[in-house]
């Protein structure tokens, strides 16, 4: 659900250059188009969770992704308890492909998103947070649950600490994510390291 209160949320441009008014639960009503996009990949579990809430009870596709996201962290052992506020309209258009950064790409074309999308390098990193708890299904081919740290139940800093290490090699010993994927510092853990996180983790702007 944490995952899926970003993509949806960060479906928005400042200067009007790719489509999307933000935490508008577009993720949802146009999953049929959204979920379709390589940024999004895998993100249709939570879609599909989430979907059948909308005709059982009165609130927008918006405000439940950022429920769900506030209940889920909030419920995380070491995680702060969040705050929900309601009141968000439904899109009525979906938002375009792009708006949701790539691991595989570089430090300038993420802070520029980024930044169009309404955050700072610093707002950016915090959102990096969220990857304490985060596990991939698809970005490892024939391998799911790939945490990015050792401590992938627990929301704490390890990520912010590992992510300094230096990598070793890469878990299931193939490296086949194409460019989204660096050397691990615990790869037998079943450790992987995002090449963005890595990236961002040396970069005078983000580190």
């Amino acid at each position: 659900s944490l995952r899926l209160t970003f993509h949806d949320a960060i479906g928005f441009s400042k200067t009007g250059k790719l489509k999307g008014t933000g935490a508008d639960g577009s993720m949802i009503i146009f999953s049929d188009i959204e979920t379709n996009f390589a940024a999004n990949n895998g993100i249709d579990d939570s879609v599909d969770a989430l979907s059948p809430f909308l005709t059982r009870h009165l609130v927008t596709a918006g405000d439940l992704i950022q429920f769900a996201g506030a209940v889920g962290t909030t419920n995380c052992p070491g995680a702060p308890r969040l705050e929900f506020l309601a009141g968000r309209p439904n899109a009525t258009f979906p938002a375009s492909d792009g708006t949701v950064p790539e691991p595989q790409d570089n430090v300038d074309s993420i802070l520029a998103r980024m930044e169009d999308g309404g955050f700072s390098p610093a707002e950016l990193i915090h959102l990096l947070a969220s990857h304490t708890i985060a596990r991939s299904d698809t970005l490892v081919p024939g391998h799911q649950a790939v945490p990015f740290d050792s401590t992938p139940f627990t929301f704490d800093t390890q990520v912010f600490l590992e992510v300094l290490l230096k990598g070793v090699g890469v878990p299931f010993g193939v490296n086949n994510t194409d460019g989204a994927e660096v050397n691990s510092p615990i790869p037998e853990s079943g450790e992987m390291r995002l090449q963005s996180d890595h990236a961002l983790a040396r970069d005078f702007r983000t580190a």
